[in-house]
């Protein structure tokens, strides 16, 4: 029996829709995913949620803004390390707004500059150089004069003021070349002049030959000696101290290198004992306790 006369026999079914020769696009897209348009939409709307929750400003609560302080006291901690090297190099004095403009400051904040220049004058490695009062200026007062790196030695940055530095010396003590090199890294060629100069005596390393401690010299005092002579001398070999000592004393002689204090750690010496004090010719005064007073020494054991 054909559709058609079921379909008039029974009135009450629904009629069944011939079949699609092809697919449709809409068919094979999951129901999740949607049609392209409505994914482009919900891409959008969460781009757009994602954008205002990243331009919204932070809480204005005491942790945040204690965290955002920390991070601005780090990062000016370390933009004034950069400055104190920065002026190290440079070996000039320099205004604050050279060191803004070397650390890309310039933009900051005047409140902010003006904390970084207080730290600047608080740091033990700047000097601070006041200029003149400028009136047809638009610099304020803090934004004149100029910082100055303060060295472990200062003022010494030439031969001039090395040879100065060592004669103002009251007594015979040295100059460290690591000191020196604080506020004159260049120093090793004009050390090395100055010792070829018979100016100062220099201590050196004996891996690298590098100049150690710094002291005066006397250049009249500097005599030529022919190396001829320097080799013979450093042939002759000297006794050794054993020998030295063994022969002084075989003629009767006193060696200056003996040390008179071990001949008393030598010679061994009787222990004073010490006496027990007879405590019975003692009078006694608590009569009351004499059953635990009693003298037990005797029964001793030597």
């Amino acid at each position: 029996m054909s559709s058609l006369a079921a379909s008039k026999l029974n009135p009450g079914t629904k009629r069944l829709a011939p079949p699609s020769p092809s697919p449709s696009n809409t068919s094979n897209t999951s129901k999740t995913e949607g049609t392209p348009s409505k994914r482009v939409k919900r891409e959008d709307k969460i781009g757009n949620m994602r954008s205002s929750i990243r331009d919204q400003p932070m809480p204005n609560t005491p942790a945040a803004a204690a965290a955002t302080n920390v991070k601005y006291g780090e990062n000016m901690l370390t933009q004034l390390t950069y400055a104190v090297e920065f002026l190290k190099n440079k070996g000039e004095p320099k205004s604050l707004i050279d060191i803004l403009e070397y650390l890309s400051l310039l933009s900051m904040p005047e409140a902010q500059q003006r904390e970084f220049y207080q730290m600047c004058r608080r740091h033990p490695k700047m000097t601070f150089i006041a200029g003149p009062r400028l009136k047809q200026t638009e610099l304020p007062p803090w934004k004149q004069g100029k910082f100055e790196f303060r060295a472990l030695i200062p003022g010494v940055n030439s031969k001039a003021t090395l040879l100065e530095c060592l004669q103002a010396k009251t007594d015979a003590s040295f100059i460290s070349v690591k000191d020196l090199k604080d506020g004159w890294p260049n120093c090793d060629t004009a050390i090395d002049e100055l010792e070829a100069e018979h100016k100062i005596v220099v201590v050196r390393t004996k891996k690298d030959n590098h100049a150690r401690y710094i002291w005066i010299d006397d250049p009249t005092l500097a005599h030529h000696v022919d190396p001829e002579f320097r080799i013979m001398w450093q042939k002759v070999q000297l006794p050794t101290l054993e020998d030295i000592v063994r022969k002084l004393t075989a003629v009767g002689q006193k060696p200056a290198s003996e040390d008179p204090r071990l001949k008393k750690l030598d010679t061994p010496q009787n222990k004073k004992q010490k006496k027990r004090s007879n405590r019975s010719s003692k009078q006694q005064q608590n009569v009351h306790m004499a059953h635990l007073l009693q003298d037990y020494s005797h029964m001793k054991r030597g």
